[in-house]
């Protein structure tokens, strides 16, 4: 039975909103480095993480025994300084009408636009200044060798195999999957042909993002490792001490920690039902070395 206007918990929809998101933007929670919680957070206020440099293999040495090496964890300081919300109201009308249903058509329409907001933040630090590492080829000549030539370049910048991603725009996402050496790859075939997806090619977990920024450098995505680029998200303080004509309510994503606020007020004289979706993030370079861009010919 379909859910209606005046069924649906606010709730609800920002939990659906949350799984849509982690869905489409899986490597966003998953494969970057991701420091969620549903801990309360001031704007501009700066949480740490940590990224860690590549280790190197020696050799047993019969005098010494297992010498150590220093390990690199840096910190890496995360500045909240971006404050985003999605916000709809209904009004009295819509919600005795409406037939649909709403848990999908808000959660998704949430999802995508704060999806949208996030990663393209992330995105905007893929410039030339902040990661030197690049392959250049244009989308019509893109193909499986050069995902091989961009493993390489991580290689030979002694980056870690494990955690490795691409985020590609769909024009070299769609020549990667017109490629026959991966569309003829067994393993991926049958998800290529029924759902456009590619899951790993040469080492790397490939993902499409619609709006990959050019970042002046007519960028068509990149390949990294986990510790190239980093975000924190939290949520805004709850008011305390005085009254709030509404719900206030936090709902948490279970597997990424990935958390939002969710608000929910109703307007008396004008009818209306708002609800909105609300956090606070913040987004850094992490490992330089850790990711390839690819540019443009």
């Amino acid at each position: 039975m379909a859910n209606t206007l005046g069924t649906t918990n606010a709730n609800v929809i920002a939990q659906r909103a949350l799984e849509i998101l982690v869905e489409d933007y899986s490597w966003l929670g998953r494969q970057a480095v991701a420091d969620f919680s549903s801990d309360a957070a001031r704007y501009n206020a700066s949480v740490y993480t940590s990224k860690l440099s590549a280790l190197t293999a020696q050799d047993y040495s019969q005098a010494n025994g297992y010498v150590a090496s220093a390990v690199t964890q840096t910190d890496v300081q995360i500045t909240l300084n971006k404050f985003k919300h999605v916000s709809y109201s209904v009004d009295d009308q819509e919600r005795t009408t409406s037939a649909v249903n709403i848990i999908e058509r808000f959660a998704g329409a949430a999802a995508h636009a704060i999806g949208l907001q996030m990663v393209g933040d992330l995105l905007a630090l893929v410039t030339t200044s902040n990661f030197t590492t690049s392959i250049t080829v244009g989308s019509g000549s893109f193909s499986y060798g050069w995902a091989v030539s961009a493993g390489v370049a991580l290689n030979s910048n002694k980056v870690q195999a494990n955690g490795r991603y691409a985020v590609l725009s769909p024009s070299y996402f769609g020549a990667l999957l017109k490629d026959s050496s991966v569309v003829a790859n067994p393993q991926i075939s049958g998800d290529a042909v029924r759902n456009a997806g590619l899951g790993a090619v040469a080492g790397f977990n490939v993902n499409q993002y619609p709006s990959v920024p050019t970042n002046g450098a007519t960028l068509g995505g990149f390949f990294a490792q986990q510790e190239a680029l980093v975000i924190a998200a939290r949520v805004p303080e709850i008011p305390t001490g005085v009254p709030i004509p509404g719900d206030i309510s936090i709902v948490t994503e279970p597997r990424t920690g990935l958390s939002i606020m969710s608000r929910e007020h109703y307007n008396i004289q004008a009818g209306t039902l708002q609800r909105t979706l609300a956090l606070i993030y913040g987004v850094a370079v992490g490992e330089s070395k850790a990711l390839v861009r690819v540019v443009g010919s």
